[in-house]
Formats: structure tokens, C-alpha cells, sequence
């Protein structure tokens, strides 16, 4: 996670247990075939947070992953991330993906014992086509509801091409 983030979570943190909920507001984007419409799972992207701290990897190549939470930062109006491919002949930064968000935040109290979070409302989503064919947003008040709030369907080709 990036500097900022662990800031902004630590503001958003409960420390009384009697708080069942998620304690904060993180959109979770789910992956899937453009084509078939199916989930897909990637073991070889990299995400990263564009203009963010070194340690804003979300996920690393190796990781297979169907899902990554891609969170916002409550200082600014929007975040973007970049989808890096480290398979063999798609390892090219010119092919690299870039999701992003442009939102308002508002400080939530949520309850005395869950404390404050922030709610994000995306009011803007721009994004490149090089593997990612398109990004719908499934809801875009993003609260502290643990749920797919984006759909990224990628370009991918099966086994027997």
C-alpha cells in the first residue's frame, strides 16, 4: 500500500471491537473475459498507483488474483492505476493499462463504535484500451459495503490460439 493510504486508513481504523462492519470504504473491481463474460483470473499483471508513492502496489505478477481492491485517497479528487502485463510478448510499457477515478469524498460518522470512514462518489472514469476492453462501474457510492463496485473486462485470448 502507498504512504498516503496507510495514512488514510489509520484516520479510518476502529480500535473497539464491537464493530462488525468493514471500517472502510475501498472499491474491490472484479475481472472478466470481454468475450465470454466470465471471470478471469491473471496471475502475471502488475498494479500499481500512477503518481503514488513506490510501495503502491496492489498486486505483483505471480499473484493470481480475479479481484484487487483499488482504493481512493481522501486528500485528492481522483486516483488512477496502472495495469502492467509481464507475460512474455505483452511486457511493454507502451501496452501497460490506465484506470482512473475522479471523485468527491465526505467524511462518514458511521457509529461509535465503527468511528468515521469516508464515502467516495466516482463522478468521472477514464481509461485506455490496450488489454482492458472496457470498466463499468456497478455503483459509484463507494461506502464501507464489502462489494464489487467495478467490472474490468479484459481482451483475452484462450489456450488453443
Amino acid at each position: 500500500m502507498c504512504g498516503l493510504l496507510h495514512v488514510g486508513l489509520s484516520l479510518t481504523s476502529c480500535s473497539n471491537t464491537g464493530c462488525t462492519e468493514n471500517r472502510n470504504a475501498v472499491p474491490l473491481a472484479e475481472f472478466f473475459n470481454s468475450t465470454t463474460g466470465q471471470t478471469v483470473g491473471f496471475d502475471s499483471i502488475e498494479i500499481t498507483g500512477v503518481g503514488q508513492p513506490a510501495d503502491s502496489v496492489l498486486s505483483e505478477a505471480g499473484d493470481i488474483i480475479t479481484q484487487v481492491y483499488l482504493p481512493m485517497r481522501p486528500t485528492h479528487n481522483s486516483v488512477a492505476w496502472c495495469f502492467a502485463y509481464k507475460w512474455e510478448y505483452l511486457d511493454y510499457p507502451e501496452l501497460n493499462d490506465t484506470i482512473e477515478f475522479v471523485y468527491d469524498s465526505t467524511p462518514f460518522f458511521a457509529s461509535a463504535d465503527c468511528g468515521a470512514y469516508y464515502k467516495y462518489h466516482i463522478t468521472e472514469m477514464t481509461y485506455t484500451n490496450h488489454l482492458i476492453d472496457r470498466v463499468e462501474i456497478t455503483d459509484s457510492l463507494i461506502t464501507n459495503i464489502d462489494k464489487v463496485y467495478v467490472n474490468i473486462y479484459f481482451r483475452v485470448q484462450s489456450d488453443d490460439k
